[in-house]
Parts: C-alpha cells; structure tokens; sequence
C-alpha cells in the first residue's frame, strides 16, 4: 500500500494534460487574422484549394474554420457561389458599435463589483504598455488598443458576455485596423483608456462607463464620417 509520503509525491509529479489546440482553431485564427489586417479584402471571395495550399493543410480544416468564422460573421458563406470576406454598411456599422457599448460597459460594471484591485491593475498593465507604442503609429498600436477591450470584457468573468463580444470583436477589429490611419487617432485612444482607467480606479464608476461609451459612441461617428467623407469628422481615438 502506498503510503501518505510516496502517494503525495507522486501526485506533486502530475499535472492537468492540456489537449493540443485542434488544426481547424490554428486555421481560423490564421485566416481570421488575414481579415483583419486587409490582407484578404472585404468582400473578397475566398478559395479552400488557394488557403489549404498557403497553410500547408488539407482543405477540410480550411473548410471547417470557414464555418466557425462565418458564426463569427467575418465571412459568409453564399450556397452554390461560394465563401466571401464580409462587408458592411452604416447600418452594420451602427449596430455593431451598439452592442459594443452595452457589452463593454456591463463588463466595466460587472468587472468592477468583482474586484476593482484586480481590474484596475490588469487595465493599468495595458495602458503603460501601449504607451511607448503610440510612437510607432496606428499599426503597432492596434494590438494594444484590442489588448485594452478585451481585458476590460474578460475581467467581467462571465462566460456569456465574454462568448457574445467575442463574437463581434473579430469585425470590431477589422473596422479598427482599416479606419483607424492617423496618429492623433491613437494618441486620443490612449489618452481616453487612460481616462476610462483612472476614473475607475478613483471609484467614479458612472463617470468611468459614460467616458466608456463616449469613447465607442465617438470612434463610431468617426469611422462613419470617414466613409461618408465628411471633411468635418472629429478627431477621436479609435476603441
């Protein structure tokens, strides 16, 4: 019989075994960021036999992750004429910026109610990081910008809302990635997730959700001046 000493060490010896990620979540995280950074167009159709061969991989990974990222709404697939890279519209756009406001400043709300300590240091990390980065212009700064939202959503702890914005963060950061080019852009991003950090820190949490939503709200009429070619769109950071 194995005794108390022998049966301890044996266990401090194991570890969880953690399952390879599966070919077709490699796929589509590679295509998905393909998207995402125009290297494949919007509204561009998309060929299994074309991406299988670039990956180096069968068509059938390629062909599963075409339907995770169509859930995502990232591509739509169109029977008998094949797969395309979305497109959107104002209305999309709107709606998509919507939702975004509601699920980010619920995760704030949520986020905050669990434990500020933990928020406010996950948040402060991605800001001081980003900050050297500003420097480096808008295609540097776009991991950074998506590392702030997401951590703020994940903070939220719950499982829904997380599964919900990820759902729509794969066409937020295309949006992102082709309508935010300047560097006033970003540095009115940074300087707003400072502002969004700080009041939330200070326990101001209604003022830290209204700065939340004005700085998705506004990011919205930005992109929207852009593609209407408003000369006088304001000047606001991307979200």
């Amino acid at each position: 019989m194995m005794g108390d000493d022998a049966k301890i060490e044996t266990e401090s010896l194991m570890s969880p075994i953690r399952r390879p990620r599966s070919l077709t979540s490699i796929v589509a995280d590679q295509i998905r960021e393909l998207i995402i950074t125009g290297k494949l167009q919007l509204g561009e159709q998309l060929s299994e036999n074309t991406l299988s061969e670039q990956l180096g991989v069968s068509r059938t990974p390629v062909r599963e992750a075409f339907l995770r990222l169509e859930a995502e709404r990232l591509v739509q697939v169109r029977p008998q004429r094949g797969t395309f890279v979305f497109q959107y519209d104002g209305t999309e756009l709107r709606e998509i910026c919507e939702l975004r406001e509601v699920l980010e400043t619920g995760a704030l709300r949520i986020a905050t109610d669990r434990d500020r300590r933990k928020l406010t240091a996950l948040l402060s990390e991605k800001v001081e990081a980003a900050e050297p980065v500003v420097a480096l212009g808008p295609a540097a700064y776009q991991a950074h910008d998506t590392g702030f939202h997401e951590t703020l959503v994940r903070a939220s702890d719950n499982r829904e809302l997380i599964e919900a914005y990820l759902r729509v963060s794969g066409r937020i950061r295309a949006v992102r990635y082709r309508l935010t080019t300047t560097q006033a852009q970003i540095a009115n991003s940074q300087a707003r997730h400072r502002e969004i950090l700080d009041t939330m820190a200070a326990g101001d949490d209604a003022v830290a959700q209204r700065h939340l939503a004005y700085h998705v709200y506004n990011s919205y009429n930005f992109f929207m001046g852009q593609i209407d070619g408003t000369p006088d769109a304001p000047v606001v950071g991307a979200a």
